[in-house]
């Protein structure tokens, strides 16, 4: 099945987003990539501004055994999967599923000018 999913990250964005794409690359080499883009911190109080992309991969997985292996990338970048204000706090990477790509999956308004570079935008 092939997903649409979002990577994002803050702290040392340049060097994390392409650590993340290399491993995300060595768990399935059909990774599709857009490029990466600044945006602005969505509900997240921080100076820090964001770098994201998003990417479609192809995989065997289950949608939970994808985000799994999503966490481990996630955790062995330093992301602290335990701390309970994670999602607002400044983070070295952040891999979404957004949903499957047959099913139309909603992308944030802040990513949508992704969506022509992987051919979903009509």
């Amino acid at each position: 099945m092939k997903y649409l999913c979002s990577l994002g990250s803050n702290i040392d964005p340049e060097m994390n987003i392409h650590h993340a794409k290399q491993q995300l690359q060595a768990l399935n080499s059909n990774c599709l990539f857009s490029q990466n883009i600044a945006t602005k911190p969505v509900d997240i109080d921080t100076q820090n501004g964001f770098l994201n992309a998003l990417f479609i991969i192809d995989t065997s997985l289950s949608s939970h055994e994808l985000k799994q292996r999503f966490n481990q990338i996630e955790e062995a970048l330093g992301r602290d999967r335990s701390d309970p204000e994670r999602s607002i706090k400044d983070r070295t990477i952040d891999i979404d599923i957004l949903g499957p790509l047959d099913e139309g999956p909603e992308v944030p308004d802040y990513l949508q000018s992704l969506t022509t570079e992987l051919g979903l935008a009509s």
